[in-house]
């Protein structure tokens, strides 16, 4: 970017320089569009500068988005990253409760096959 900005400015000054000469040259020569180019300079003593300033301005602004552009990709990186690691982790976590789940249906069964089994030789002996 600081490339193009210098090239932005030389030729600003190129075409300043050209004109300047442009107008002595021909406020020399006592030519007939002597007052034309002198007039053709002074508009462009203002408009180059104005335009060259604008264009850094907008070279600035591309600068800024691309920065904001690739730190909001980060963040989002980051996010997706996050949130596949919690998924990760509540998966790892998903069957350990599961398995412990288990556990606890097995003891229940274990304990209701107990009292089935308690529960049979008193009906026997009725």
């Amino acid at each position: 970017m600081d490339k193009l900005k210098r090239v932005f400015a030389m030729i600003g000054v190129v075409l300043l320089v050209f004109m300047y000469l442009m107008t002595i040259i021909t406020a020399i020569t006592a030519s007939d569009g002597a007052h034309n180019w002198f007039i053709g300079s002074i508009m462009l003593t203002v408009f180059v500068p104005v335009i060259l300033y604008a264009i850094n301005m907008l070279i600035n602004i591309q600068k800024r988005n691309e920065a904001n552009n690739r730190m909001r990709e980060e963040m989002y990186m980051r996010q997706i990253k996050d949130a596949l690691k919690a998924k990760a982790e509540q998966e790892k976590a998903q069957p350990a409760a599961a398995q412990g789940q288990v556990q606890q249906e097995a003891q229940m069964a274990a304990v209701q096959g107990q009292a089935q089994v308690a529960a049979e030789p008193q009906e026997k002996e009725s």
